[in-house]
């Protein structure tokens, strides 16, 4: 606790020549308090304090444990935001709610304390930092996704589904999309992923009913690679519908792509996809009934959006009311 009175007052970051001062809406400065509020023993687990100093000496004591270090002419090279954020939580919930937290603490003096500071400065820029595409390697279904038997295939949430010697034969974002397409009852969950910040998203929200619609403990690899066909096979039907048709109500198809993918598999026995000893030649039906499916599909919610935005010849009309989910669940209701 006296190492975080290094930081109270108005003045404590001009005094300890911290390079950023309290960033209190920042996302990460938040997730720290909370981490404080909620598991101050986890908080030390992970970064440390950096301090400079012009001395530091031990004050000795009898008792064992109960060393004391004088630390003289400090300044904070790194830390002050974990720091900041322990005062937030001591000045709510005062000590004792802190009492199991232990921190790192590093201290520099004489000539490597400005080589620290020097590294400190462009430490970001030695970093890999984790985003949410990484943390799919915590999701216990995505682990056994990733153990699992893919013949001469291998799976991995930062490279996707790879053909030996690293192929690579569709993405992570690929394979989200495609489950997504193949997902229901509405069509929700791939309105969801169909940007890259909605992906990101939903990948990082594993608690989310669209998450763990999408990445259930019943996926297989079979099961992925059969909703990346059907994503590709809707796909490839869409391009095919001649540009001809792509005016009006039509831009449809060129602003809600994924709708229409979605909408052209609901024939599939989707509920069975992940299951390898259904009977159904999903290749065969993707072969013979995904054109014919999808011109229907296309045909039908154009009729729709016809009848629920009116025709105008304001410039972006389409772009802007073709991508609205709620547009898309009322095209899609009782489809």
């Amino acid at each position: 606790m006296e190492l975080v009175q290094l930081v109270v007052g108005a003045g404590a970051a001009r005094r300890l020549k911290v390079a950023r001062w309290y960033l209190d809406d920042a996302p990460e400065t938040l997730a720290l308090e909370e981490l404080a509020r909620k598991a101050p023993e986890d908080f030390g687990l992970v970064g440390s304090i950096t301090l400079g100093a012009d001395v530091i000496y031990p004050e000795r004591s009898s008792e064992p444990f109960a060393d004391r270090l004088w630390i003289h002419g400090i300044d904070l090279i790194d830390g002050y935001q974990r720091l900041k954020a322990i005062a937030v939580v001591l000045d709510e919930l005062g000590p004792a709610h802190l009492a199991d937290m232990l921190l790192k603490v590093e201290v520099y003096c004489g000539a490597e304390r400005e080589r620290a500071r020097r590294l400190h400065g462009y430490a970001d820029t030695y970093q890999s930092f984790r985003d949410a595409q990484d943390r799919l390697s915590l999701c216990p279904n995505i682990r056994r996704l990733m153990e699992a038997d893919w013949e001469r295939w291998s799976f991995d949430v930062r490279r996707g589904v790879t053909t030996r010697p690293s192929q690579v034969a569709y993405s992570m974002a690929e394979v989200t999309r495609a489950l997504a397409c193949v997902s229901g009852p509405g069509p929700g969950h791939v309105h969801r992923v169909v940007s890259a910040d909605g992906l990101m998203g939903l990948w990082d929200d594993r608690n989310s009913f669209s998450y763990r619609t999408l990445f259930h403990s019943r996926m297989s690899p079979l099961g992925i690679m059969r909703a990346v066909a059907v994503k590709r096979a809707a796909q490839g039907a869409l391009e095919e519908i001649p540009k001809s048709r792509q005016k009006g109500h039509g831009l449809l198809i060129k602003y809600a792509p994924d709708l229409l993918h979605w909408a052209s598999c609901r024939f599939l026995p989707l509920d069975r996809l992940h299951d390898e000893s259904f009977p159904f030649d999903w290749h065969e039906t993707l072969q013979q009934e995904i054109r014919k499916r999808a011109q229907a599909a296309v045909s039908e919610l154009i009729r729709r959006y016809e009848e629920l935005v009116p025709a105008s010849n304001k410039k972006g009309t389409y772009s802007e009311t073709a991508p609205v989910l709620s547009l898309w669940t009322e095209l899609t209701d009782g489809l």
